[in-house]
């Protein structure tokens, strides 16, 4: 639960934080496109002309009710020697919902769903101290 500080304590709102994997097929995928176009590096996602995100890359995103507040995309990949790896290619929050406990909420997220998906070894997923 998210609580609006800038509002007066008397008429402050919460919102509702729900954390969950994003693709091609989600309903929120436009919505959550345009958030990382605005706070990401959007040139990273594979998606085909035809708008579909590739099987190897992951999007988590983070939601202040049914707005993305933030994401994390990585992509799995398997190495030489049969592991596989998760590498980090975007992370981004609005600004208006910064350092209020999301990002560290969604770190642990995303590499939950690495480790889900098996993946033995983070690559780049070291962020800044507000993500960790």
């Amino acid at each position: 639960m998210i609580i609006d500080r800038k509002s007066n304590p008397k008429t402050a709102t919460r919102a509702t934080l729900r954390i969950e994997p994003v693709d091609n097929w989600s309903a929120s995928w436009s919505d959550v496109g345009a958030h990382i176009k605005k706070t990401g590096k959007s040139r990273k996602l594979r998606v085909d002309k035809d708008g579909w995100l590739s099987a190897r890359q992951i999007i988590v995103a983070a939601f202040v009710d049914e707005a993305p507040a933030a994401h994390v995309c990585f992509t799995i990949n398997p190495t030489q020697d049969g592991s596989i790896e998760a590498k980090l290619d975007s992370h981004g929050i609005d600004p208006k919902f910064a350092n209020r406990g999301i990002e560290s909420q969604l770190h642990q997220a995303a590499k939950d769903r690495a480790e889900m998906l098996r993946c033995t070894k983070l690559v780049n997923f070291k962020f800044n101290s507000a993500w960790c």
